[in-house]
């Protein structure tokens, strides 16, 4: 028989958890949260000097050994703890007792061997220390707990940091709520979710009650694993129980819902939460518009809007530009205009996000010319544009092959305070790369390294690209040379690219040159990606070169005769 004083639920110890993985464990006996597992065939007591005035434990008798036993093996512990106490006669000693050497210290000598255990990270070791403790009425030290239960959590032992949060609890200690909450994300990673909500259900009783995260991290969990309608039962449940109605997880309910069941079912469920006394905000419906306009299932949106406006409340920025960029990403240009009409009918008049994102758009699309005309109605509402906006109209320019217009807003750029950045310079020199204009490329380049903007791999990549295309692979040679001395990383395709062009070129030379920077740029070398080089260029018509560069690799030891 159990009793504890101080606690009012009398079913909080009632029934079992099981932390397992579906064996049976019928033959088990466990106490729930504020029980503690007991070995041995004697009855134990407790007198707990935290919360818990007393506890007695009757008889308990546990058969799964393998667990919940004590280790029978060695245990060395070498140092003199203030002088008093020394264990080093247990070092070499046959067998120990399932308690070891701690049952006969007190309580204070017992706690600084815990706290050594933590600091040495023999964290098992400091979980059978805390439960030989509190079977032997004595307190651990609670900070050493809460690090302990966090220890066993991190390397993957989420049934022993259950079993040491239960001891803490029992003699006194509160975990506090990280603690809790990494426990209960451990429990849910393994799917021991029964466990992981009992834990929830019993933290208040702790004095620790649950926050926005734990809650979160039960409905996430439920829904990762196809428990809907235990999810959304899980949650009336906790309103009813007097949890505070957080609109943070009442939002990732809606939101869990909209993704997995639909639409149509969250707006159900938010009728039904209402009457928990549980309401939507704008940041709610906004979630609810962007998952549905996403999938391009605007009859759903529709609803949505519907459904705000009847509570009162109007649609802001966040909502329309949600809305604007899931209609430029379909391309739905008229939905687009009767959007921006609204907005300028409203108080909520376009921002320089939605000028971005109307921009994009349009020349993702390949409207440059109607993106033009938004970054100049952008400039005459005295909207700055920002160095998002010119790196897309960039872009768009670029992917034109409106290399002359791209090249005068960068040089504008410089001039301005909304100073171009090494990704603009690297869009420019894309474009002009790739359209053969090698000689304007490294211009950009030179202007770039002249404003103090290191070139990155990006930038090293387009224009060797750009070089090898134009038949320059000496110019493409020099840069990979450069490339290795500022220490840049250098993918495989670029090694190949080059090789390849050298070989076309009737250069094997360089291109053995190049074969033997792959080599040294690597700490291990990969036969296949060799492999491949030559079977690229054997399979482009140059059986000849493939058969040099093979036997380079032969005298390299890279490939055997």
């Amino acid at each position: 028989m159990i009793g504890v004083p101080n606690l009012h639920s009398s079913n909080a110890i009632s029934h079992q958890t099981d932390l397992g993985s579906g064996a049976n464990h019928s033959t088990q006996s466990r106490l729930k949260w504020m029980g503690v597992y007991v070995s041995g065939a004697g009855a134990s007591s407790l007198s707990c000097r935290g919360q818990q005035k007393g506890v007695c434990l009757d008889r308990i008798s546990l058969s799964n050994q393998n667990e919940l036993d004590l280790d029978r093996g060695r245990i060395n512990i070498e140092k003199k703890f203030n002088g008093q106490i020394n264990l080093s006669g247990f070092t070499n000693s046959a067998r120990l007792s399932t308690d070891g050497p701690f049952v006969e210290n007190d309580e204070k000598t017992n706690n600084e061997i815990l706290q050594s255990f933590c600091v040495r990270g023999k964290l098992l070791d400091a979980a059978k220390l805390v439960d030989v403790m509190t079977r032997r009425n004595q307190i651990p030290d609670f900070p050493c707990c809460v690090k302990l239960i966090r220890g066993l959590i991190n390397i993957d032992r989420t049934r022993k940091a259950v079993n040491v949060l239960q001891l803490m609890v029992l003699s006194g200690g509160i975990p506090d709520i990280i603690t809790y909450n990494m426990l209960i994300s451990g429990l849910c990673r393994k799917k021991y979710l029964h466990s992981a909500i009992d834990i929830l259900e019993n933290m208040s009783l702790s004095g620790c009650p649950p926050d926005v995260i734990t809650y979160n991290t039960i409905l996430r969990t439920l829904f990762d694993n196809g428990r809907f309608d235990q999810a959304i039962q899980f949650w009336k449940d906790q309103l009813r129980k007097g949890c505070p109605p957080y609109v943070i997880t009442y939002t990732v309910l809606i939101e869990l819902v909209c993704k997995h069941i639909g639409v149509v079912r969250a707006l159900e469920i938010m009728e039904d939460l209402a009457v928990e006394g549980c309401y939507p905000d704008l940041v709610t419906y906004n979630s609810m518009i962007n998952i549905s306009s996403k999938q391009g299932n605007y009859d759903d949106t529709v609803l949505v809007i519907c459904n705000l406006l009847s509570r009162g409340m109007e649609p802001n920025t966040i909502t329309y530009n949600t809305l604007l960029h899931s209609l430029c990403t379909y391309g739905c240009w008229d939905e687009v205009d009767e959007i921006l009409f609204f907005m300028n009918e409203t108080s909520h008049p376009p921002t320089r996000i939605t000028y971005n994102i109307l921009i994009n758009g349009l020349c993702k699309h390949g409207h440059l010319d109607r993106a033009i005309d938004f970054f100049n109605q952008m400039v005459s509402c005295s909207c700055c544009p920002d160095i998002i906006t010119y790196n897309t109209l960039l872009r768009g320019f670029c992917k034109e092959a409106m290399l002359d217009e791209a090249i005068q807003v960068l040089h504008c750029l410089c001039y301005t305070n909304c100073s171009p950045t090494l990704i603009t310079y690297n869009i420019v020199i894309d474009g002009l790369s790739k359209e053969g204009f090698m000689e304007k490329a490294m211009e950009v380049y030179n202007n770039m390294v002249e404003h103090g903007i290191c070139p990155d791999e990006v930038t090293y990549r387009c224009l060797i690209w750009g070089f090898c295309r134009a038949d320059l692979v000496e110019e493409a040679l020099e840069l990979l040379k450069m490339m290795g001395i500022n220490k840049n990383r250098i993918r495989d395709n670029c090694y190949r690219f080059i090789i390849k062009r050298l070989c076309q070129n009737k250069k094997l030379d360089s291109a053995i040159r190049v074969l033997e920077m792959l080599i040294a740029s690597r700490h291990k070398s990969y036969v296949t990606v060799f492999s491949e080089i030559i079977h690229e260029i054997d399979a482009a018509g140059m059986p000849e070169e493939a058969g040099e560069l093979r036997q380079k690799l032969v005298e390299l030891k890279i490939f055997r005769e």
